[in-house]
């Protein structure tokens, strides 16, 4: 699928690739290629503006439970693996007809949808200064919580296998799909919200 039309402003793909760094870098094999391809995706003439749409509540969920997510990537290989398989689908559904991914769609709806109070569109063809100084704070407030935990933490990177750091790699280079997989596949965020609530609760930050 190609997207010629589609281009990123230069300070918010520097922004994208330097925050993912800052993160990732030391625990995901990031291809840096993927990464701006998907860095494409999130423009104007990338996805559709459905596509890059993330209705507001999620939004505000994954910045606030980024830290417990960023965990469980870290120590569950059943967590990891439900990413990877969310992405992958996101990935095999990009060339198929429109007719085709509503029906996968609709078997993934996991009980009634609540109405939303909005929606947060990525476009990566512009650049929000004040944004993106909203994206780093509320993501290092998540991190936040488990400061506590930092030497468990640190212990933890330490032992990440060339495998997991993979894994890890392939969903957050494909960032778009799997905020796509987040906001369009709703057995996929049930799962992930069930697994953050039980290590929020057992970590005692929930």
């Amino acid at each position: 699928m190609e997207f010629d039309e589609a281009i990123p402003d230069a300070y918010a793909e520097d922004f994208i690739v330097a925050l993912i760094g800052e993160y990732f870098g030391n625990i995901a094999a990031i291809d840096d290629k993927t990464l701006r391809e998907n860095v494409v995706l999130g423009c104007e003439n990338g996805f559709s503006e459905e596509d890059r749409s993330v209705r507001t509540e999620l939004a505000d969920y994954l910045f606030e439970e980024f830290s417990v997510i960023y965990l469980g990537l870290l120590v569950n290989d059943d967590f990891r693996s439900s990413f990877k398989k969310a992405v992958d689908l996101e990935i095999d559904l990009a060339d198929k007809s429109k007719s085709y991914v509503r029906d996968v769609r609709q078997q993934l709806k996991d009980g009634p949808v609540m109405p939303s109070k909005g929606n947060v569109v990525i476009d990566l063809s512009r650049f929000d200064l004040a944004a993106a100084k909203d994206v780093s704070m509320r993501l290092r407030s998540s991190m936040d919580k488990i400061a506590p935990f930092s030497e468990e933490f640190n212990a933890i990177v330490q032992e990440v296998t060339d495998s997991d750091a993979a894994a890890v790699g392939f969903c957050i280079s494909n960032f778009m799909y799997l905020i796509r997989a987040f906001d369009k596949n709703p057995t996929f965020e049930n799962y992930v919200r069930s697994v953050v609530t039980a290590v929020g609760s057992n970590l005692g930050i929930a």
